[in-house]
């Protein structure tokens, strides 16, 4: 029962107001999949996180976790966006919110440590 509260709260914490939100295509539950979602979602962060200043960099992810609230009609066209929960030092926790297009509510939320790391690899 406490979860499905904490879930609600999430989703309409993370509404699409608080993204600065661009279109994307999804080809197939292949970019989704269980082995390859990561990957997928950590390049699209980057890809998003491109450009915003001070953003860049070798840099690694720790503690990502994906949160789903309903299921997305692939292939398809949806909106996403990045917002930086806490930033310190070296590293920032950052949320990439999936929405379909014009929705409110995410369909998907992929949060994430994002670590600096320097020519040798350390933080």
């Amino acid at each position: 029962h406490f979860h499905f509260h904490s879930t609600l709260a999430m989703v309409s914490q993370f509404n699409r107001q608080i993204f600065r939100l661009q279109p994307i295509q999804i080809a197939s539950w292949h970019q989704l999949g269980a082995t390859t979602h990561r990957s997928f979602l950590r390049e699209l962060t980057d890809r998003l996180l491109l450009g915003q200043a001070g953003v860049g960099g070798e840099h690694r992810y720790a503690a990502d976790r994906v949160y789903w609230f309903g299921r997305p009609k692939l292939p398809g066209s949806f909106e996403a966006g990045v917002v930086t929960l806490e930033q310190r030092s070296f590293d920032a926790r950052l949320v990439l919110g999936l929405f379909d297009v014009g929705v409110e509510e995410p369909v998907m939320l992929y949060a994430a440590d994002r670590i600096s790391m320097d020519t040798s690899g350390r933080p």
